[in-house]
């Protein structure tokens, strides 16, 4: 494929030699009802094929559309360059779908500044969807992020994603099998975890509260007495339903061994359902197995606030911010796992650290609700927080223990507040 991609048309020119391939794929397509004279091995050829070429004409169109843009065609003719190469291609043609032109403009701007990104899609590596998710990550990172972390980044997810050929026969000979990387969900996924993590926690931290209050529950009456509901949920509380959701949803055998008929759609709603009768009928009953915990795995320097970049990961893979991160580490059910400069485990810790329901009964008589000042949320509706950070070496104890409601729980690890707690309530210092 590499040396088929970096070919030249020949001594006869490009335009030529584009023109010879459309005549050579036109006779192709008058001799189509002639396919069924094809053998098996040459109906898999062919298909292998097809793949090469549609890569090729990708290849040969960003080329063509980068030399337009450095000669400036588009100005020209006072057209945009979406629109330039859209009216080009569909002169003779039908008119090519928007977003596979932007991705073409998008990779043939992208040659000056991720080179091996465009190298590895010229010779076959790489299609140009994923080509134009690394480009794209490149262009919008690269404004906030230290260079050396884009760049190590972007290597890792270049190998990531490039596709390879390998020898299938004893030492190295005999025929190739083509290896293909990260499908292009799954380097979306990953794109858009290291875009996060590359930018300043500033802009992590002022993300996630604006994720915050985009929150949102909708329901909707739906026919033969039917309810749905639609939930908008940022990355923190999407981790805390999905580790909950996971702890329940599970198939289940039946009384005989018989297989769980429920379909993963129904098994999520009951576990909702579980979850929301345990919660509202006493503390004692929230699930608390392994799965039921949000793993949250944070570097020890991030944690303490000593990079301007980075933040913390979620088992399911959504990033949060540091602040996010600590704060979480007062909720129930939260694991946080920190990690040295080597990714070493340094402390994994454990949920008994948490306030047991009996001191959470005790919270409730004492502090009789949300201890903000001016906040009148009910006690069950609220939080233990540790006063003095767990990640601080603050104690589980009653002592160092306050309620808070979600919103100024937020605030308290935002802006860093502490309080003096004494046996008749808790006195904020504001």
């Amino acid at each position: 494929m590499a040396a088929i991609a970096t070919a030249r048309w020949g001594g006869a020119g490009v335009l030529p030699g584009l023109r010879d391939a459309l005549r050579s794929l036109q006779l192709q397509h008058d001799l189509g009802d002639e396919t069924w004279r094809l053998a098996d091995d040459e109906v898999h050829d062919a298909l292998a094929l097809v793949g090469q070429l549609r890569q090729l004409v990708d290849v040969a169109e960003v080329a063509v559309a980068r030399e337009g843009l450095e000669r400036g065609l588009p100005a020209e003719r006072s057209w945009s360059a979406h629109d330039w190469v859209a009216r080009s291609e569909a002169a003779r043609a039908p008119a090519p779908d928007v977003h596979h032109v932007a991705r073409v403009l998008r990779v043939a701007k992208g040659q000056t500044r991720v080179p091996e990104v465009t190298a590895a899609f010229t010779a076959g590596d790489l299609p140009l969807t994923k080509a134009d998710q690394l480009v794209r990550l490149e262009t919008q990172v690269a404004p906030v992020a230290e260079p050396e972390s884009l760049a190590e980044a972007m290597r890792i997810l270049l190998d990531g994603a490039r596709d390879d050929v390998v020898p299938t026969g004893p030492d190295g000979h005999g025929p190739h099998e083509r290896i293909s990387g990260l499908t292009e969900r799954q380097l979306a996924q990953a794109v858009t975890r290291t875009g996060r993590l590359l930018r300043p926690v500033e802009d992590l931290e002022h993300d996630d509260r604006r994720a915050r209050a985009a929150r949102a529950l909708f329901r909707h009456e739906g026919p033969a007495g039917l309810t749905s509901y639609r939930v908008v949920l940022d990355p923190e509380g999407a981790a805390v339903v999905d580790a909950a959701l996971a702890a329940l949803s599970g198939p289940v055998a039946g009384p005989e061994g018989e297989c769980d008929e429920r379909s993963p759609a129904q098994r999520r709603a009951e576990a909702l359902l579980e979850i929301i009768r345990r919660g509202v009928s006493a503390p004692g009953e929230v699930p608390r197995t392994d799965k039921a915990q949000v793993h949250v795995l944070i570097p020890l320097s991030t944690l303490l606030g000593d990079d301007a970049h980075g933040g913390a990961t979620t088992a399911t893979g959504q990033v949060l911010a540091p602040s996010v991160a600590r704060r979480m580490a007062c909720d129930a059910g939260i694991v946080p796992v920190v990690l040295g400069g080597s990714g070493e485990v340094l402390d994994m810790g454990r949920v008994v650290r948490l306030f047991t329901p009996g001191q959470q009964r005790v919270l409730w008589h004492r502090d009789q609700g949300c201890t903000y000042p001016g906040c009148t949320v009910p006690p069950q509706w609220c939080d233990a927080h540790h006063v003095r950070w767990w990640s601080r070496g603050g104690l589980t104890d009653v002592s160092n223990a306050a309620l808070l409601c979600q919103r100024h729980h937020t605030r308290v690890h935002q802006l860093d507040l502490m309080a003096t707690v004494t046996s008749t309530g808790v006195t904020w210092h504001l």
